[in-house]
This record gives C-alpha cells, sequence and structure tokens, in this order.
C-alpha cells in the first residue's frame, strides 16, 4: 500500500504533463486544400493565364514567417460535411467505374438523412 502511495505522489508531483495537448491541423482548417495538400492563404497567382499557385501546407506549417507551427492563420472547417465528400469523390475519380457508386451513395446518404430529420 505504501509503494501505491509513494507511486501517486510522485505522479502527482511530476511538472511535466505527459499529456497529449490538441493541436490546430491543416487539415481542419477551410484554407485547406485537400486533394493538392495545399494551403489556400499562400501562394502566387500566374499574371499571364491566371493560375493559382499555392505552397503546400506543410512548408507554411514549418514557415514561421507563414502559418508557423502554431498555425496563425488557422480557421475552423464547419462545411465538412459538404468538403470530406468531394475530395472524396475528386481522389477516386481515377478509378471511373466507382465513382458514378459512390455518388449514388452519397446521394440516397442525404435522402434518408432529410426523411429521418426534416426541417
Amino acid at each position: 500500500m505504501k509503494i501505491l502511495s509513494l507511486g501517486l505522489l510522485i505522479l502527482l508531483s511530476n511538472t511535466k504533463s505527459t499529456r497529449i495537448l490538441p493541436r490546430k491541423l491543416c487539415k481542419d482548417c477551410k484554407y485547406f486544400i485537400a486533394h493538392k495538400k495545399e494551403c489556400a492563404l499562400f501562394g502566387d497567382t500566374d499574371l499571364v493565364n491566371g493560375k493559382h499557385d499555392y505552397n503546400y501546407a506543410k512548408n507554411a506549417r514549418n514557415n514561421e514567417n507563414k502559418c508557423g507551427e502554431e498555425a496563425k492563420f488557422f480557421e475552423e472547417n464547419n462545411n465538412k460535411i459538404m468538403t470530406v465528400p468531394y475530395y472524396f469523390l475528386l481522389n477516386t475519380a481515377t478509378y471511373w467505374p466507382l465513382t458514378p457508386v459512390i455518388a449514388l451513395v452519397f446521394f440516397y446518404i442525404n435522402i434518408f438523412y432529410k426523411l429521418w430529420y426534416p426541417e
């Protein structure tokens, strides 16, 4: 019993926390372009053809002059219910036979959701 009390006392007196603190992740940010793993805040626009050339999100997080490790420009993505299926379909476009089937599944899920939770 004394050993258990001593172990508990040592754990409570430890000044460093071993708890994992929540971090701001790029995948949860509204500026994250998931299928390219780029950040829509940082990059250049080609003045000839208007094409946007964004920086990779990892580079933006590693650079303290941009977003940095603390995610200075982070904004929560509140439209995940739309963007996650969109990027999923975009990434599976190479598997063209499955794409219509997956689109129909999302369509039917949307219909059933509206039937079960009418506004």
